[in-house]
């Protein structure tokens, strides 16, 4: 009998169960779930492996970065139907839910599932009668019916079962499925029964007033959440509510991953954002892209973590926006982590309007000195402006009665400002102004005197601005010295901005983990991140 030559086929079989288990994982992971479920018809075998995985990952989202947003009602009902009703063991193996756009009532655009499947967009009788008793037992036993708003809230829910209400539907789901990792939607509009279930999930995570358990009591929902993820998908809408769904989010006890595009928050109020205690939330990483959130909710958000690891800020300026939080803000919030803060990324948008700061508080325009106390930092992202007070050009749109300088008065140096732990630098949105001062850090780095650990300097130029070449030299062997020129559009692009096209002719978000999986990720590699 011959044997297997190194040159024979390996069958799926043939490979180690935990082998077949990740492969399976990753057909589970893709936009339609059609690829898990084929797996599932090939053999007995691999049916009992892809089950579990082919409702790991549930997605009810369009897959194109210039589709509706709106949710599939049909969808939702179905997988109801399944984990609930079915195969309710199933239940405990979703991790991964991402939502589009979903509100209390009718979607403002229908998903095409739902107009050739009008039939099955709603629940049976006999459906809604388990989803109240599946509701009752969840929540029954923590004593929420000693809340006025509870009764109601209930029977609201399940008339919007009823109906086929996305809220409604969405909501439930994440009810019912406790090891919930992680957690991807879009700005819910007028969602009422989904915003007050993380008001009762903060609500039990004694995070709430009005919570009485000295610990945290088993079957919270969205106990082991750790990566929350939600979005505005339109610049002209933004996130102006965001605040009052991050604060329950932020209650989540093992919550390590929160990212929020296109967050706007007002001038000074911190909105929704009252109740967190200092301290409270074991998040890691904060990510707001193409944000205008303001001073005082940032740092609420910054005091709220007990040790933040990593925070990108990129602003968005437009005519109708808010202004944001700035520099100096930022540089005093980020002092509550100076022991755990290691990778920082911060883009100011240089050239928007500064009218409302320039003449009065240009002190407000960078970082300042205190900014060198982050003595965890290792990497540092940050726009040429916001760490040496000086602007690449006029900014746009600048009308005053006196000439605008370039430069700050006493601007503090590079070296002055930066912390002695930095690895890599990267400062972006550069003009010919930094040219001295780069040179001064240059050769504080070749001396050794400072900056010891730094393996990585880039200056990204603003082509469009300049007129020279810059002469920048670093002959350290073990430092890379990386100058680049970039043209408008790159400029543009670092700002994470949404961009202009759109099937619809509206502005989508390329940077989207719901609709724009691959230009998030081209997005990211092209910035190193």
């Amino acid at each position: 009998m011959e044997g297997k030559t190194g040159s024979d086929p390996i069958s799926l079989l043939s490979l180690p169960p935990e082998i077949q288990t990740k492969i399976c994982s990753c057909l589970a992971q893709s936009f339609e779930q059609s690829t898990i479920n084929a797996v599932l018809r090939t053999c007995k075998h691999l049916y009992e492996i892809a089950l579990p995985l082919s409702v790991s990952f549930f997605r009810n989202a369009t897959s194109r970065l210039d589709d509706s947003g709106a949710c599939s009602r049909a969808r939702n009902v179905q997988f109801l139907r399944y984990i609930l009703i079915r195969k309710p063991e199933l239940s405990k193996y979703v991790e991964t839910v991402i939502f589009g756009s979903f509100s209390s009532d009718n979607p403002r655009i229908e998903h095409p599932k739902d107009i050739a499947h009008l039939k099955d967009t709603q629940s049976t009788k006999a459906e809604v009668d388990v989803f109240r008793e599946t509701i009752q037992k969840k929540l029954g036993h923590f004593g929420l019916d000693r809340f006025p708003w509870y009764s109601p809230w209930v029977r609201e829910w399940l008339d919007g079962l009823a109906q086929g209400n996305t809220d409604a539907q969405i909501t439930l789901i994440l009810l019912v499925c406790p090891n919930i990792r992680a957690l991807l939607f879009e700005r819910p509009k007028g969602a009422q029964t989904f915003v007050r279930f993380l008001f009762v999930v903060g609500l039990l995570s004694n995070a709430i007033p009005g919570g009485h358990y000295p610990e945290m009591p088993s079957g919270v929902p969205l106990l082991n959440v750790q990566d929350v993820y939600h979005e505005a998908n339109d610049v002209d809408i933004r996130y102006n509510d965001f605040a009052g769904h991050a604060q329950p989010i932020f209650f989540l006890p093992r919550l390590r991953f929160y990212e929020c595009n296109l967050a706007f928050g007002g001038d000074g109020d911190p909105q929704g954002l009252t109740l967190l205690k200092p301290r409270s939330s074991p998040i890691e990483e904060i990510v707001l892209r193409a944000s205008a959130v303001s001073g005082p909710i940032i740092l609420v958000m910054l005091k709220a973590c007990n040790a933040l690891k990593k925070l990108e800020y990129t602003q968005l300026c437009t005519t109708t926006a808010y202004r944001g939080v700035n520099p100096r803000q930022l540089a005093e919030a980020l002092l509550l982590h100076t022991d755990t803060l290691e990778d920082l990324f911060v883009n100011f948008e240089d050239l928007r309007d500064k009218r409302w700061e320039w003449e009065d508080h240009t002190d407000t325009l960078y970082m300042g000195t205190s900014f060198s106390q982050l003595h965890s930092l290792k990497r540092l992202t940050i726009s040429m402006q916001s760490i040496t007070g000086i602007l690449a050009g006029p900014p746009e749109n600048f009308t005053s009665s006196r000439q605008m300088p370039l430069q700050i008065e006493e601007a503090p140096s590079l070296v002055n400002c930066l912390p002695e732990s930095l690895e890599y630098l990267k400062i972006v949105a550069c003009g010919e102004e930094i040219q001295e001062k780069a040179a001064e850090l240059l050769r504080t780095v070749e001396k050794r005197q400072r900056f010891t650990k730094l393996t990585y300097i880039g200056f990204f130029f603003n082509r469009w601005l300049m007129k020279p070449e810059i002469d920048l030299r670093c002959d350290m062997p073990n430092v890379q010295l990386d100058i680049r020129y970039q043209t408008r559009e790159e400029y543009v692009y670092d700002l994470a901005r949404p961009i202009a096209k759109s099937g619809l002719g509206g502005v989508r978000n390329q940077i989207s983990r719901i609709y724009g999986a691959d230009a998030r990720q081209k997005y990211l590699m092209r910035r190193g991140l």
